[in-house]
């Protein structure tokens, strides 16, 4: 049975930051995702060498 869709809405914020703000903001976020690119490859490392023992 086939789904017709009739109605798209995209809502979105646009935000504006201070030209200082913005350097923190992104040294914030790179740093995040540094650490949660390092965890998830922790992780999934850990998942290896437990599928491997067994």
């Amino acid at each position: 049975m086939p789904i017709e869709i009739k109605q798209l809405l995209i809502k979105s914020n646009i935000v504006h930051y201070a030209e200082d703000e913005d350097v923190e903001a992104l040294e914030a976020h790179s740093a995040f995702k540094e650490e949660l690119l390092n965890e998830c490859r922790h992780l999934i490392l850990e998942m290896l060498r437990e599928k491997g023992e067994r």
